[in-house]
């Protein structure tokens, strides 16, 4: 009996290195560009519409703190969130959820180069991440951003045979010409354009208090130039 559980499980590992391989392929032969088509960084559309999602949260402050912020201007964001936090801040995660807010997979230990991980590596990282999410939201995410927007063919095949769409971003408020709060929302108004998706954090570093205070600034700046928000899975939807 223990023989045949491990003869499946290496016929199981096998299998999907398989299928990696042939999706990768496919990826790579698909599109002139390459394998960098089929990720998302905007959707071109004539509507001026942008998506706000926030990376690498939840955070015990700066979740609550944006969460807030959305709330009084009646925005709803998408929240690309690190497994292990959700883990420690199960609640908050049902809160980002309840205020209709969307949640994505954003690994479970957010890994410095997980295109640099073998792919048994990135599918327990997605796997575990994504069993968070279900258990905490009660559904299952079907986004996926890479940690530090790193991917490679290989890494954007395993996600889409995991059944994730691969969502990079537009313009990133963070950035080191965007020192402050008002830089940062200055350098997302020089970049946007209709379709855009913002990238802003909320994660647990001593400087996503930025972050709080830039996302006023960002959402003031585009509704005066006649930009509404949606969530990423809505954006998607006018592709």
């Amino acid at each position: 009996m223990k023989r045949t559980g491990i003869a499946r499980t290496v016929f199981e590992v096998i299998l999907v290195a398989i299928i990696v391989l042939l999706v990768a392929n496919w990826l790579h032969q698909s599109t002139g560009p390459g394998w960098r088509e089929h990720v998302v960084y905007s959707v071109p559309t004539a509507s001026k519409v942008v998506a706000l999602t926030y990376d690498d949260g939840p955070n015990l402050v700066y979740t609550r703190k944006i969460l807030d912020i959305l709330d009084r201007y009646h925005v709803k964001a998408t929240f690309f969130m690190v497994g292990k936090n959700m883990d420690e801040y199960p609640d908050i995660v049902r809160d980002v959820v309840s205020r209709g807010h969307v949640v994505g997979n954003h690994t479970y230990t957010h890994p410095h180069d997980i295109d640099l991980d073998t792919q048994g590596q990135m599918i327990r990282e997605l796997d575990r991440c994504e069993q968070v999410i279900e258990r905490l939201t009660g559904s299952r995410a079907h986004l996926f951003r890479p940690p530090r927007g790193l991917v490679d063919g290989s890494a954007l095949a395993i996600a889409d045979e995991e059944g994730y769409t691969t969502i990079l971003w537009t313009v990133c408020a963070d950035h080191h010409d965007a020192p402050t709060p008002k830089l940062m929302a200055e350098r997302v108004l020089k970049y946007v354009r209709p379709g855009a998706i913002i990238l802003a954090h909320d994660g647990e570093t001593g400087i996503r208090w930025k972050d709080v205070a830039a996302t006023p600034l960002i959402i003031d700046g585009l509704r005066k130039r006649g930009y509404r928000f949606v969530t990423v899975p809505e954006l998607l939807k006018m592709k």
